[in-house]
C-alpha cells in the first residue's frame, strides 16, 4: 500500500460552539507525487472539515492535515458519543482510498428560555397564565417552577411542580394567581408577581441561573362598577310604570267596562231571564197538582 493514514487520537471530545483540531497524518509510501483528497464521513460531517483540503506528498514524504470539528451550539446536534471516519482519497487513478476512524464526543449545554402567557391577566377570583419553557440546549432537562415572595395579596399556584423538556421543544405550565382577600366593589386593584424556571444540571456542569419572568394580575371586584346604577335605573323604571298604570292604563280599562254596559246589553239579558221564567213556573204547577191529587 503506497498510502498510510492515521489520527493523532481516536477520541475526542468537542464542546458545543467551540473547535476543535485533531492532527491527521498521512504518507506517501508510492514512488510518483502524489495528491491527496479529504472526506470526513459520519454524523458530524455536516459541522466537520479537513484543513487544508488537499495535500500534495512527494514519495516517502509525510504530511499533516487538521479535522476541525465545529459542532454549533443550539438543540441540533445532541450530547454523546458520535463515531466518524476521515476518507483520504489519492487524486491518482490507481490510488488507494484509506478511511481512519474515530469518536467524537459531544459536550452537553443547557440553556433554557421562558416566557409568560399572557404577560398580565384580570378576574374577580383568579387570573390565569401559562408559563412556556423552551430548551435551547442539547439535553434534556428538569425544570422546577415557583414564585418569588413579592405581594402578600396575592398567591401563584402552579399545576405543576415541574417540568420535562427535551433538546429543541417547548413545554407549558398553567399558573392561576389568587387574591388573599375577595374585593366586592371598588376600584381594581393590581398585584405585580415574578415566577422563575430553576433548571437542574448533572454533576459536573456548571450551575444555570433560574429564569425570572414578570407579571401583573388586576384583581376587580365582584360586583361590577355598572350594577348599582342597573338597580337605580331599573326602580325608576318599576316606578314609572306603576305610575304609568294608575294614570293611564287604570283608568281606560274602567271606562271601557263602562261602556260595555250599554241599553241593549240590559234588554238582552232581561230577555233571557223572562225566557227562562215560563219553564220554571210551568214545572212547578204541574208539581203542586200532583200534591192536591
Amino acid at each position: 500500500m503506497s498510502l498510510t493514514a492515521s489520527l493523532d487520537a481516536s477520541t475526542v471530545s468537542a464542546a458545543p460552539g467551540a473547535e476543535t483540531a485533531v492532527p491527521l497524518q498521512v504518507r506517501n509510501s508510492g514512488q510518483t507525487v502524489e495528491e491527496y483528497r479529504f472526506e470526513v464521513v459520519g454524523a458530524c460531517a455536516a459541522w466537520a472539515a479537513v484543513e487544508p483540503a488537499v495535500l500534495s506528498l512527494y514519495p516517502g514524504d509525510s504530511g499533516t492535515v487538521s479535522l476541525m470539528l465545529r459542532p454549533p451550539r443550539d438543540a441540533t446536534v445532541p450530547a454523546g458519543e458520535t463515531p466518524f471516519g476521515v476518507r483520504v482519497v489519492p487524486t491518482g487513478e490507481q490510488g488507494e482510498t484509506v478511511v481512519p476512524e474515530g469518536r467524537v464526543t459531544v459536550l452537553p449545554f443547557t440553556e433554557t428560555t421562558a416566557e409568560l402567557v399572557p404577560r398580565g391577566s384580570h378576574g374577580a377570583l383568579a387570573g390565569r397564565h401559562q408559563l412556556a419553557v423552551d430548551n435551547r440546549g442539547n439535553t434534556p432537562v428538569t425544570v422546577r417552577l415557583g414564585a418569588q415572595p413579592g405581594t402578600e395579596r396575592a398567591r401563584v399556584v402552579f399545576a405543576a411542580p415541574e417540568l420535562q423538556v427535551a433538546p429543541g421543544k417547548a413545554e407549558f405550565a398553567k399558573l392561576r394567581v389568587r387574591p388573599v382577600k375577595r374585593m366586592w366593589r371598588g376600584t381594581p386593584v393590581t398585584h405585580p408577581f415574578q415566577v422563575f424556571a430553576a433548571t437542574q444540571v448533572a454533576e459536573g456542569q456548571d450551575p444555570v441561573e433560574p429564569v425570572l419572568v414578570d407579571g401583573s394580575y388586576e384583581q376587580e371586584p365582584l360586583l361590577p362598577r355598572w350594577l348599582p346604577r342597573a338597580l337605580i335605573t331599573a326602580a325608576v323604571l318599576v316606578l314609572a310604570l306603576v305610575g304609568l298604570w294608575y294614570a293611564l292604563l287604570r283608568p281606560a280599562v274602567k271606562s271601557a267596562a263602562r261602556e260595555a254596559v250599554t241599553p241593549e246589553a240590559v234588554r238582552s239579558a232581561a230577555a233571557a231571564d223572562k225566557s227562562k221564567a215560563p219553564e220554571q213556573g210551568g214545572s212547578g204547577g204541574s208539581g203542586a197538582g200532583g200534591g192536591d191529587s
